[in-house]
């Protein structure tokens, strides 16, 4: 397809150059091995080059969050101020990226289901498998960890590369200050934008339409961690002037700890559903949840940093 080629073409060397280093570190045996500072070198700056160069530009603005037509913790709809920039990968994190990562810091590097490695995204990854790659590229970047490693901590003012909130998850999926109002990101047709229901796999990223904003996959292929504790009742305390608009939320960042639900474990947002979920699970205001342990053949993550 044409659109894959250009994409291709496009490709910054330091893409080329990372996925040279990950089949050398795999054939020479030292995926997996701990080394002292990995952070620092040429091969840690090729990965932060890679992943700036697929990142977008997201501008501040005002939109309305949730769906009064969803499920009872997508209402009541409500208006939201995102008063800061901020940049998100274009897409899911791949395991050219993840293995990359691996290699460099010794890290364990998570089984492929057999579906492949390379462009597809990165799967079997628990929230703190992201939070260690989202703070080991902002040691590589010469940033500051927004993270203590297992995330436990979290520093939002840190300008180091993080997950997105669930506000900004849902503002960036909907196509940001250039949304034409879709119910997935990108289209009303899920088969232009998401891979899902029967899918046998995840596709490989970018292999969709992207959405208003240049953004892939948004919709469907895996599951996205997101930064917020989850509470199924937490829209409800949106300030009542956000129900007509008169009074966005400015900046949400999910519930405390205290706050979240602790039905069976107390849990983190996943958003955008997976290549096994129906086109509901793929719309721009569906919520879910999961335990920060969980690591499947579905979830996947993508990252943001403070931005422009």
């Amino acid at each position: 397809m044409r659109g894959r080629k250009d994409r291709g073409a496009g490709r910054p060397r330091s893409a080329g150059r990372l996925a040279a280093f990950v089949l050398l570190a795999a054939a020479a045996g030292t995926l997996g091995a701990q080394i002292p500072d990995p952070w620092r070198g040429p091969d840690a700056r090729d990965l932060v080059e890679a992943v700036e160069a697929a990142m977008v530009n997201v501008e501040p603005g005002v939109f309305v969050m949730g769906s009064d037509r969803g499920l009872p913790d997508s209402r009541p709809a409500h208006s939201v101020a995102l008063t800061k920039p901020f940049r998100i990968l274009r897409h899911e994190v791949t395991f050219e990226e993840y293995d990359a990562y691996c290699a460099l810091a010794g890290a364990r590097s998570p089984k492929d289901n057999g579906w492949g490695r390379g462009r597809q995204p990165v799967i079997d990854v628990s929230f703190a498998d992201a939070v260690r790659f989202c703070n080991f590229l902002s040691r590589a970047a010469g940033r500051t960890p927004c993270y203590d490693e297992e995330g436990r901590t979290f520093d939002p003012s840190a300008d180091g590369y993080r997950l997105p909130t669930e506000a900004e998850w849902e503002y960036a999926a909907r196509g940001g200050p250039r949304s034409r109002g879709f119910r997935l990101s990108g289209s009303d047709d899920p088969s232009e934008v998401a891979v899902f229901g029967d899918a046998p796999s995840p596709a490989a990223v970018e292999s969709k339409k992207p959405n208003e904003l240049g953004i892939y996959d948004m919709s469907g292929n895996v599951w996205e961690w997101c930064q917020d504790w989850y509470a199924a009742a937490w829209y409800s305390k949106a300030p009542a002037g956000s129900r007509d608009g008169s009074l966005p939320w400015a900046d949400p960042a999910g519930p405390e700890i205290a706050e979240a639900d602790r039905s069976y474990g107390v849990k983190r947002v996943r958003r955008g559903g997976n290549y096994h979920e129906s086109a509901d699970s793929a719309a721009v205001h569906f919520r879910s949840r999961d335990l920060p342990k969980q690591a499947d053949p579905g979830m996947g993550f993508r990252i943001v940093r403070n931005g422009p």
